[in-house]
């Protein structure tokens, strides 16, 4: 080294240890900055994983439990020579029905396959399928074989849980657990459930005019037992219901409906009673009528005899004599026509007293059919009272613990697989397969299985 370049020796090593010391500084500063990264990612909660792109573009595949319409045809056209017409290859398929048939996909997910034994098939695609059976018929048979593969059923899909209506459900390619849960109603009752709302409205309806029917009845049937018996209404249920002051009203109101009943009877016997004294009076003019005929055919009987005797002496003539015979008979007439009028009157005096006494006797057996009628009501009612009175006392902390048990759910998986039943955790848009159990669980009720 020269002197020329020993000056330069020492700003030469200064950059080379502030360049190491920046490095080192740097690398710090990412440690730091990798440890705060994995910190927060730590601290926030494990996101549910979301289907990627291989999986919603996945082939569909078979699954166990999947029947399988199978169709094995086998070509037995040999190959065509050099200058000859290919025929149709329709023509020489014919179908081997010792190997076609209906399979069904075992729970181990294979089919047994004349001449060729256990095919897996559950997770095979459809295309993939078809070529393994005609590959492994082809080296069984003579010559070649086409295979037809029909999905003639499959397993449905079953949820449990919490919602309207669970069971089992149709399967649709591509079904997703929000499609199941939109079936099985957990969608429409997730906020609340409105046909309850309603049901408790309608049973607070018929509880209110259960109450008003109850409260009726008992002071319509106070008011007839009063009225029976000669006593004051009895009205200690009456107030026990509606106190006081609106079971007064409600007596009041009862006693004057029956007034006006009693107003309506009263009316009519007045009516009756007003008809019978016409008729008494005219009894009594028929009768003093009668007794006037009956003077006068006493009269006519004196003159029909003076006469007679006077013919006899021959000092009247037969025709004064006979007029007076005439006269005689017409007073017996009226006398049996008086007679006939007065029995008719007495008649309708016998039947508008008859009336009368009948709608006395109606009225008080009115009075107790409606009193057993009005005690069968009663009765009814306080069951009724009591049964729905029970049904809403329990209804609100029913319907608060349900609603509470909706606001998280739990959504999970059960598939089956040849090597058993395998649970893994769901959400809205986790596609679903053939005999898939979606089961739906409170995370309440989850995390208590949990501990």
């Amino acid at each position: 080294m020269t002197e020329r370049n020993l000056p330069l020796e020492v700003p030469a090593k200064r950059v080379l240890r502030m360049a190491l010391c920046t490095a080192v500084l740097g690398l710090a500063s990412t440690v730091r900055a990798e440890d705060l990264a994995e910190a927060q990612v730590l601290a926030q909660p494990p996101k549910v994983e979301r289907l990627t792109s291989v999986e919603i573009n996945r082939p569909a595949a078979y699954a166990i439990g999947d029947k399988l319409k199978i169709t094995v045809f086998e070509h037995l056209q040999p190959e065509a020579r050099d200058g000859e017409e290919r025929r149709d290859i329709v023509a020489s398929a014919i179908e081997r029905p010792e190997l076609s048939g209906e399979y069904i996909v075992q729970e181990d997910g294979n089919i047994y396959v004349p001449l060729v034994g256990s095919v897996a098939v559950a997770g095979t695609s459809f295309q993939d399928l078809d070529h393994a059976l005609s590959s492994a018929l082809s080296g069984k048979l003579n010559g070649s074989v086409r295979v037809g593969i029909q999905l003639a059923e499959r397993e449905p899909v079953y949820v449990l849980g919490p919602v309207a209506k669970p069971g089992p459900y149709k399967y649709i390619p591509g079904m997703s657990v929000l499609h199941a849960l939109a079936l099985a109603g957990a969608v429409e009752t997730a906020p609340q459930d409105q046909w309850r709302l309603l049901d408790t409205a309608r049973e607070k309806e018929r509880l209110l005019k259960s109450s008003e029917r109850l409260t009726r009845s008992l002071a319509r049937a106070a008011v007839l037992v009063a009225e029976r018996d000669g006593s004051k209404p009895a009205t200690k249920r009456l107030f026990e219901l509606v106190g006081p002051p609106s079971a007064k009203s409600r007596l009041t109101e009862a006693d004057t409906f029956r007034q006006v009943e009693r107003s309506k009877r009263k009316k009519q016997e007045a009516a009756i009673e007003a008809a019978i004294q016409s008729y008494v009076a005219e009894l009594t003019i028929q009768r003093n009528k009668l007794a006037q005929v009956e003077s006068n055919i006493g009269d006519r009987n004196l003159r029909v005899d003076h006469l007679s005797k006077l013919r006899e002496r021959g000092a009247t003539t037969d025709a004064t004599f006979y007029t007076s015979l005439t006269e005689l008979g017409d007073a017996k007439e009226r006398f049996q026509d008086a007679k006939a009028v007065i029995a008719q009157t007495e008649h309708r005096i016998s039947d508008l007293l008859h009336d009368r006494l009948r709608i006395t006797v109606e009225g008080e057996v009115d009075r107790e059919r409606e009193i057993r009628e009005l005690q069968s009501i009663i009765d009814e009612e306080e069951l009724t009272r009591a049964a729905v009175s029970t049904a809403l006392a329990q209804l609100p902390g029913i319907l608060e613990s349900q609603a509470a048990s909706r606001k998280e759910m739990t959504l999970t998986i059960l598939h089956r697989t040849q090597w058993g039943m395998k649970r893994r955790p769901a959400q809205e848009d986790s596609v679903l397969e053939p005999g898939d159990v979606l089961q739906i669980t409170p995370a309440q009720a989850a995390r208590v299985a949990s501990q």
